[in-house]
């Protein structure tokens, strides 16, 4: 596909579940990612998905696990465009992402079973060290560290 056409393809919507347990965040690495760079849960909204339907079902997939319970949907969403190995991988479909973010609790054991088919691993952190897991250059994490600051602020969790 020619570059120029990309920018005319749709943001797709996307939920980024911020999972926290006591003072610990629940970060993935996605499959094929740099051994630096983390996320919180997150993936695709199908059309028939409410956003709440879509986070269980990601958190499900991703983590193998169910013990999540929603807190709140936060105000503050970002949008972005992906770098071109992603549009790529998306098949050409969507340009970047819609990303709106949920709080979730999770409740329970911190050993979690990751599909390996999605993710290469997961771990939790603290506050002190969200930012440098979360903050990188690269276009797919245009303004997320800012936007994860923003939802923790909103939940009085910083």
């Amino acid at each position: 596909m020619d570059p120029l056409n990309i920018d005319n393809l749709p943001y797709r919507n996307n939920v980024c579940c911020v999972v926290f347990q006591g003072e610990h965040f629940l970060l993935l690495q996605g499959k094929g990612w740099s051994n630096s760079w983390w996320k919180f849960p997150q993936g695709g909204v199908n059309n028939d998905e409410t956003l709440e339907q879509a986070a269980f079902r990601e958190l499900q997939e991703e983590t193998g696990a169910d013990d999540f319970k929603i807190i709140g949907t936060s105000n503050n969403f970002n949008i972005y465009d992906w770098n071109d190995e992603s549009v790529k991988l998306a098949g050409y479909r969507w340009r970047g992402q819609n990303q709106k973010y949920l709080l979730v609790e999770y409740f329970g054991n911190k050993d979690i079973n990751l599909d390996i088919n999605e993710t290469q691993g997961y771990k939790w952190v603290t506050i002190s060290d969200l930012w440098r897991n979360i903050d990188h250059d690269d276009k797919n994490f245009t303004n997320y560290k800012n936007t994860i600051e923003k939802v923790l602020k909103e939940f009085n969790l910083l």
